[in-house]
């Protein structure tokens, strides 16, 4: 099986070649043409994602109910826990069934589906967040942005073995002790939503544990672009329309996506981000909830 890593490319369904599997947003949304052996399993685009499984999770099913991997090649954009463990289950079919890894196909799917916002019990946060580690830790000191392909390669890997490490039930050596750096400051306050600055690498799981429902998270990276996410804690939240106000930073700066509950920023080739500056963002955010409550107000 070989695995062909293209940082932030998307290309449609119809551009996907036959007996090839494209993972989290190389193709946005969930697709199947069994007959060319044609696969995206997604949730970033084109799907809602409280209805929507992650695509670790789109996998895990296609697995159990007959796909053969061996043979065909995997496309991916982006390195992260969903990606990494998608890839982890393509390699290792014989295992995808086994207690542990359902066990974290069902529990990392549901924080990664709804933004760290999934409420889990017991140890397995910090075990999701000790898998997620290197890449988490990369994206927040910047070094994430300035990899090549063979650089994304490198940490698909990483987060591999440690899913290996957890699969064999050997990780509590290393998570019995382990502690996630979820720090935050909030930069402005706009109408039920905050303009947040993440000081950690984590501060999505915290945010909406404090009871924050609408979030705009940033960080600058060391080239001068801005990260992005536009997150609400899930579909039942009003007054926060992720995807008209991806449309709006979209129109004024291309590149910008995602679902109906959790988007971002462009993730440009070069490993840069958003040009826009975050009082901009703010006033388009602001623009675009301030004509929602006004909206559902004079119905």
């Amino acid at each position: 099986m070989e695995i062909v890593i293209a940082r932030g490319r998307i290309v449609p369904f119809a551009e996907l070649p036959n007996r090839s599997i494209a993972l989290d947003g190389y193709v946005l949304g969930p697709r199947i043409d069994a007959e060319h052996e044609r696969y995206s399993f997604d949730h970033h685009g084109d799907c809602v994602r409280h209805a929507t499984r992650s695509t670790a999770e789109q996998v895990h099913d296609a697995i159990a109910l007959g796909l053969k991997p061996r043979e065909l090649k995997v496309f991916l954009n982006d390195v992260d826990l969903d990606t990494a463990l998608a890839v982890w289950l393509l390699r290792h079919i014989d295992r995808a069934q086994e207690p542990l890894v359902n066990r974290l196909v069902q529990c990392a799917g549901l924080l990664d589906a709804h933004a760290g916002a999934y409420p889990l019990a017991g140890d397995m946060p910090t075990i999701v967040e000790w898998l997620s580690e290197p890449e988490l830790k990369a994206r927040a000191d910047g070094s994430y942005y300035a990899l090549d392909d063979g650089g994304l390669r490198a940490l698909l890997d990483d987060v591999g073995r440690r899913i290996s490490v957890y699969a064999d039930g050997a990780s509590h050596a290393y998570t019995s002790h382990f502690v996630v750096d979820h720090r935050y400051r909030v930069l402005r306050e706009g109408t039920g939503w905050e303009l947040v600055e993440s000081l950690g690498y984590r501060a999505h799981a915290r945010l909406f544990a404090e009871g924050h429902q609408r979030v705009v998270i940033h960080n600058e990276l060391p080239d001068g672009s801005h990260a992005y996410t536009v997150a609400k804690r899930s579909e039942f939240v009003k007054f926060f329309p992720v995807r008209t106000v991806l449309e709006a930073l979209d129109a004024r700066e291309r590149g910008w996506g995602g679902g109906s509950t959790v988007g971002g920023a462009p993730r440009n080739a070069d490993g840069s981000r958003s040009r826009l500056a975050t009082d901009e963002v703010f006033d388009i955010v602001e623009s675009i909830v301030r004509a929602s409550r006004e909206a559902i107000a004079d119905d």
